[in-house]
Order: structure tokens, then C-alpha cells, then sequence
């Protein structure tokens, strides 16, 4: 590959958090930038794909399954019509849009706060003090976070004088999940029933900070949303934003280094059509996660104090995801659109213990993405469960699309228990499946880089919270990582990694300019 252009900037990745900060960076101050994607399709976890059988095109996103804090108004909803030129539509689910079915009872969440906390008080009308406490915190504890990210781009006066005058929950933010549970609600049930979405984070409630909890949590108090035609549309709306401003975006091309002189990044080596070659530009940004950029790309030689905690942090959590196509409309299932997660047990943690000592299917959250596209040609679903990367080790140095029979038993033996338990909560899925494709914790290494499958990055259990590399700024200069390794987890965690590392380039004037083009928007 030969590119003799000069770019402002070079960012690593195409997943949400590298897409926002190449739009802000193009929009915002009229920058170039350059976009590498390992992947033969542009964003990361944003994008979808197709698969043809019997004639039909059946398509699924590979990230995206609901996201909140879509109501017009809102300041997430004003980053992605900013981003998108307000081209990119979105559709809110059903009012129920949570479905947590646990052996001996199931309970729905409301698209509204007051609903939700009505409904919860009504069936643990001993637990109302603690329920109404709950809310509170869960508004409140966030509001410690975005204090603590906003040091990245603040000068340390402002960020001293703003943490003198600011309440600090940091003592109720850093507790896990599960100490909050138990120090506040005495119903084993209602724990469970609470913490039912953990599968959002990736860490049961004894693992994961209470901070992370919150965050996801607030972000669905009103309700899901889904991108009209599907997740392949944020990218399909930010790339020309990028390219007309002169940046370019490429993809099946492999960075293999970040070249450091003298204590600053300068450029890139990329691999490209079995070509090797190196770009250079002033700034460089990794959207591949904290572990890819200082394990993998900076060299061995370049001194990176935290490197053995990063490794150590990398947990072996991965996921196998069942995408299945119908042959009829699952609404005769009387599905509506909701998600659907389905337990055997109130005992999260237990549950997901067994997980990754044996891969046996306990529990699973059901999505169905054309029910919530209002445009989807045919109806299709997810059927999704954590697992352990170590099962699926032996099979590591195979390639995709061509590994051996063994690994295509192990598919089909696993697609069958994903099918099972929706089937037992669902009677009739089964029957109206048309075609079942199973993506293991390989297929989400392969394509994304993650180390072992590792789609959320790095795990947020308290510890994360307190690391000082999981932050735009790096130790070298004109190095900064963007996404969820550079604020917190998911697609709206990914989105203001994008924002504040934009931020942290632009200090806090370029923050200001930001804002002020986001409110006149």
C-alpha cells in the first residue's frame, strides 16, 4: 500500500470509540484522519452481517443488542445525531422491553423509573425503603464517575477546586455489586432480580464494581433502542463525515506496530494485501483496547510501567452467540420485542462459576433484532452466553472457516443447549427455526483482535476504577487510546471514550468547542 498523504491523525480500529473520535476530530476542528480496520467491514461491535439460506437474507448485529439513553433531548442521543448528520433513526422497543424469567416467577421492566420502582415495590412491598434508596443511587453514583473521567482533558486546578465542591460517592461506587445488594435489601430474590443485567457488563454481582452497575442501569431507566436497519448503520453514517473532510477510512489492513522515537509515537506499521508499510502522522490512537496497544503494538523495549497489571486484569470471559433465522414471525411465540433473559437460578454468582469450570448452558439472553427494526426483511434472533476462552484453546491455531471436524461437533452440541433453554421458556422456537449459526469466543478473537474473545476489554470489577492507564492520556506522547479502554464498557461507555479522548487532544477549549457545536446541533 502506498498513501503519501499527510493525515492529522491515525486511529487504530473502527469500533465506536475510534468512529466518534475521527468524526469529532473531522467535524469539529476539520481534521484528516486516517481509519485502519483489521476486518473487511468498518465498525467494530457497531456492525452487522448477513447470511443467505433458502433464498432468504437474514441479517444480525455482532454488538449492539439495545441501547439506552435514545430519547431525543437526551445528551447521548445529541452525540449520535451529531455524529450522523441526524441521518441515523432509531427505534424504541416495546414499553416492557426487559424480560428477566427466573424457575419459579418472571418479572418485566418498564421504559420508565416510576413504573419500574412501582413494579418492584409491588412485589417486595417489605423492600420499599431500600427499592426507593436504590434509585437514588443508582442516579447518583454515576455522577462520581463522569467527575473522575472529565480529569483527562481538565487542567488540575479546575479538577482540584471541582473535587472540593463535589459530593464524593466513591466509597458506595467502588463497593461490588454484590456488597451493595447485601448491605441494603434482605430478599434473595430481589437481589437477583435487580442485578438480572449483569450480563451487560460481563461480571456477576460478587465480580463487578456497584459504579458499573449504575451506568448501565441509568442508561436504561427510559427504555431500549435500535437503529433503524440495523447496527451497520452507524458506521454506514459516520464514514462519509470522515471522508469529506478529506480522511479516508481502511479496511483489511492489520497494524502491527506503533512506531516510538524518542519517547513519542510518529506513525504506524500496517500490513496490507501481504504488503508491509509505514504511516506517519503526529498523533496516533488506539480503539483496539488497553491490552492490545501495550502488550501488542508498542514495542518490548519501550518501557510501560503497568504492563504485568494489564496482562494480569485480562480475564478469560468470552461469549458464544447463536444467530438464528425463522421461517415465521416469532410474535406467535407472543414475543413482542423484548429482550429475554432467562435464568435457572437467583444465584448469579454461582451460576456463572460453573460457567468457566464447564461449559454447560444455564442461562442465556434471547434478543430478537428484527422485531426491533420496523424495516428488517425477515425475523431473526440471538440467543447468547458467557463462557471460558481455555475451551475452546485447542483450537486456537486453527483457521476460521476451516477448522476440523471436532470444533463443528462442539458448535453443534452447543447450539443445541442455546436452543433447549429458549426453547423451555419459549415452546415452539424450535420449530419455526429455519437456520442457526454459532459464533464462539474464536470467531470474536479473530475478528475483533480482543485478546481471548475478550469483547467488553478490560473487566470492571472495582480495580478498574482505580487504574490509572484505563484513561485517553498514555505515558507517550501523541499516544492516545479511545473507546472503552479510555472511559467504561459498551456502546455508550465506547462513545464517550470517543468523546473525552477528543478532549484530551484538544484540551479543555477543544472540550468547550465540542460542546458548544453539540448544542447548536
Amino acid at each position: 500500500m502506498q498513501d503519501n498523504q499527510q493525515y492529522d491523525a491515525i486511529i487504530i480500529g473502527s469500533g465506536i470509540g475510534g468512529l466518534t473520535t475521527a468524526v469529532l476530530l473531522s467535524k469539529t476542528f476539520n481534521q484528516k484522519v486516517l481509519l485502519l480496520e483489521k476486518h473487511f467491514v468498518a465498525g467494530g461491535q457497531t456492525h452487522d452481517f448477513i447470511r443467505t439460506h433458502n433464498g432468504k437474507k437474514y441479517r444480525w448485529d455482532v454488538g449492539i443488542h439495545y441501547i439506552g439513553e435514545m430519547k431525543k433531548n437526551l445528551f447521548s442521543r445529541k452525540i449520535f445525531d451529531f455524529l450522523t448528520d441526524g441521518k441515523l433513526e432509531w427505534q424504541k422497543m416495546p414499553y416492557y422491553f426487559e424480560k428477566f424469567v427466573y424457575p419459579d416467577f418472571s418479572f418485566r421492566q418498564a421504559s420508565n423509573p416510576k413504573d419500574f420502582q412501582k413494579d418492584l415495590i409491588q412485589k417486595f412491598p417489605d423492600e420499599e425503603e431500600a427499592i426507593l434508596q436504590y434509585f437514588k443511587d443508582v442516579k447518583k453514583v454515576p455522577k462520581w464517575y463522569q467527575s473522575k473521567i472529565s480529569e483527562s482533558f481538565m487542567p488540575s486546578f479546575f479538577s482540584n477546586l471541582k473535587n472540593l465542591f463535589s459530593d464524593n460517592y466513591e466509597h458506595i461506587a467502588l463497593q461490588t455489586t454484590q456488597e451493595y445488594m447485601d448491605a441494603h435489601f434482605k430478599s434473595e430474590q430481589l437481589k437477583a432480580l435487580l442485578t438480572s443485567t449483569w450480563g451487560d457488563y460481563g461480571l456477576p454481582p460478587n465480580q463487578s464494581a456497584f459504579v458499573m452497575h449504575c451506568l448501565v442501569v441509568r442508561s436504561y431507566l427510559y427504555g431500549g433502542y435500535y437503529p433503524v436497519e440495523g447496527a451497520g448503520e452507524i458506521a454506514k453514517n459516520m464514514i462519509p463525515i470522515i471522508e469529506k473532510h478529506g480522511g479516508k477510512v481502511l479496511t483489511n489492513t492489520s497494524v502491527t506496530e506503533i512506531i516510538i522515537n524518542r519517547g513519542k509515537a510518529s506513525g504506524v506499521k500496517i500490513k496490507k494485501d501481504n504488503k508491509e508499510t509505514s504511516i506517519y502522522s503526529d498523533v496516533i490512537i488506539s480503539d483496539t483496547g488497553a491490552y492490545n496497544t501495550y502488550i501488542k503494538l508498542i514495542p518490548e523495549d519501550i518501557p510501560i510501567p503497568f504492563r504485568d497489571e494489564i496482562k494480569q486484569a485480562t480475564g478469560n470471559l468470552s461469549s458464544l452467540t447463536l444467530h438464528v433465522g425463522f421461517k415465521e414471525n416469532p410474535k406467535k411465540l407472543g414475543v413482542e420485542g423484548e429482550n429475554i433473559w432467562i435464568f435457572s437460578s437467583y444465584d448469579h454468582n454461582s451460576v456463572f462459576q460453573e460457567s468457566m469450570k464447564q461449559e454447560k448452558i444455564r442461562s442465556a439472553f434471547v434478543s430478537f433484532p428484527s422485531l426491533k427494526d420496523q424495516k428488517a426483511e425477515n425475523h431473526t434472533a440471538e440467543i447468547i452466553a458467557f463462557t471460558n476462552y481455555d475451551f475452546y484453546q485447542k483450537w486456537r491455531n486453527s483457521t476460521w472457516l476451516k477448522r476440523d471436524e471436532s470444533y463443528k461437533k462442539h458448535k453443534e452440541e452447543i447450539a443445541q443447549q442455546l436452543l433447549d433453554i429458549t426453547e423451555k421458556h419459549l415452546p415452539g422456537f424450535k420449530n419455526i427455526v429455519d437456520f442457526t449459526d454459532l459464533a464462539t469466543p474464536l470467531t470474536m478473537e479473530f475478528f475483533t483482535n480482543w485478546e481471548k474473545g475478550g469483547f467488553y476489554g478490560i473487566p470492571p470489577t472495582p480495580n478498574r476504577f482505580k487504574y490509572k492507564w484505563i484513561n485517553p492520556k498514555t505515558p507517550i506522547k501523541n499516544l492516545y487510546l479511545t473507546g472503552t479502554d479510555a472511559a467504561t464498557l459498551g456502546v455508550l461507555g465506547a462513545l464517550m471514550g470517543g468523546l473525552f479522548t477528543t478532549a484530551s487532544i484538544k484540551g479543555l477549549r477543544g472540550m468547550m468547542k465540542i460542546m458548544k457545536a453539540l448544542k447548536s446541533n
